[in-house]
């Protein structure tokens, strides 16, 4: 009985240290992102002219080490192609861009219900950031039926984080949680 006591009150622990560290991770995303002179959807943007098409998928990813940078996935207007566009959230420069395989993502959508969907994937995080009351770290297209829907996760000041889906068709949210 001991044992199983002892297991599961480090179990607990763990968990603990893993909700306390993601808040913290959620914190300083929310912090960095508000001192960024580029935000995600001006990223998205760079990098959509920069490819000539619609972005998919967009996140921030930090370092460590200060200021992290962002990926954003962008399909070339005749959806032949799929590039990964990294651009620096403090000068809005690209400074990497790599040709993506788009098969596993094109199982789950197809590239014309993107380019048909009348919400793009900016439009949806602004949705987002309104409702959740934060600064978007990642955004993802993803098939509802026949309809695209936009998963995006914000973070918050108070170092929660909240995903809020939004339907293409007419931009409202769909879920929040």
């Amino acid at each position: 009985m001991m044992m199983k006591a002892t297991a599961l009150l480090a179990a607990l622990a763990m968990g603990l240290a893993v909700t306390v560290t993601q808040a913290e991770n959620a914190t300083r995303e929310d912090q960095m992102l508000s001192h960024a002179k580029v935000s995600l959807n001006q990223a998205i943007g760079i990098a959509e002219q920069q490819g000539s098409g619609q972005a998919i998928g967009a996140e921030y990813v930090s370092q460590k080490s200060g200021v992290g940078h962002y990926d954003i996935k962008v399909l070339s207007s005749d959806g032949s192609k799929l590039v990964k566009y990294r651009v620096s959230p403090s000068t809005g420069k690209v400074t990497e861009a790599s040709n993506e395989a788009f098969e596993k993502v094109f199982t789950r959508i197809k590239p014309e219900a993107l380019q048909n969907a009348p919400t793009s994937l900016k439009t949806a995080i602004t949705t987002a950031e309104a409702q959740a009351g934060g600064k978007a770290i990642n955004a993802d297209a993803d098939r509802d039926g026949d309809q695209v829907r936009y998963t995006v996760k914000v973070a918050k000041a108070d170092g929660t984080t909240e995903k809020v889906k939004v339907n293409g068709a007419d931009g409202k949210v769909a879920s929040a949680k």
